[in-house]
């Protein structure tokens, strides 16, 4: 886009397009303020609000251009990343070492939960650090009894498993596909980052082949194939189709 303001209407939109949906008809009828009170909203938007501003002055101090325009890019395109869009205005990578660290971090994260969203979501990075927090208050005090809150209710342990064990697939896999495809012939940056977009739903990965100003053309047949299957586990958030291979799940 030429125009900036182009770039904000997109990125307004896509963050909308994060959110979660039952929210939006909560307030439709007769519960107005239920988006902003919910906390997976307000962690999603102060985290992508203080990332894209800290980017701004990274960008601008990379290049020659004004605060503004520094904030439009990186907003539109963070914003892509994290949404799991898979848009984008520029050549990140070419933005230095520093801002390829964010933006690989930041193929992780996800919108909220309900929402259109792909990734880890917003809400499992919550429960994490609640249950991490807890942890390390036992460690010094065994016999404290510490009850987990999220969104004005206790966080039962059955929750708190279902995130810890959805993280560790979730690695294990990433893990595993770039192993593939390190075997096919992709060197290290392409294959984790072409599998951790896969995963995540990203869209574009880093680097000079599946980046933002690359494609996925070039890979081999077979390289294209594993990424189909790393883009379906990713979309049914691995764990669903692991139940479909459970012998348990097809004799009930």
């Amino acid at each position: 886009f030429t125009d900036l303001r182009l770039h904000w209407v997109a990125t307004i939109f896509m963050v909308l397009g994060a959110l979660p949906f039952v929210l939006y008809i909560q307030s439709l009828y007769g519960r107005p303020k239920a988006l902003f009170k919910d906390q997976q909203v307000r962690g999603f938007i102060i985290f992508l609000v203080i990332l894209c501003v800290f980017m701004a002055f990274w960008l601008q101090s990379v290049r020659d251009i004004s605060f503004w325009q520094a904030l439009t890019l990186t907003s539109f395109n963070l914003t892509s990343v994290i949404t799991t869009t898979g848009f984008a205005t520029e050549d990140y990578g070419t933005w230095g070492s520093g801002a390829m660290a964010v933006f690989l971090i930041a193929m992780f994260v996800g919108g909220c939960s309900g929402s259109t969203s792909g990734a880890i979501k917003i809400y499992r990075f919550q429960v994490v650090f609640l249950v991490v927090r807890a942890h390390v208050k036992r460690l010094f005090s065994p016999n404290r009894v510490i009850p987990i809150h999220y969104n004005g209710k206790i966080l039962t342990n059955d929750v708190a498993l279902s995130v810890l064990a959805f993280l560790a697939v979730f690695i294990a896999t990433i893990g595993i596909v770039t192993i593939i495809l390190g075997l096919l012939g992709l060197d290290l940056v392409t294959a984790y980052t072409a599998s951790l977009t896969a995963i995540t739903n990203v869209g574009p990965g880093l680097g000079p082949i599946v980046g933002p100003a690359g494609n996925f053309a070039s890979l081999p047949d077979a390289a294209k194939g594993v990424l189909v299957l790393a883009m379906l586990a990713g979309r049914l958030e691995i764990l669903a189709l692991l139940v479909a291979f459970d012998r348990d799940f097809w004799r009930n």
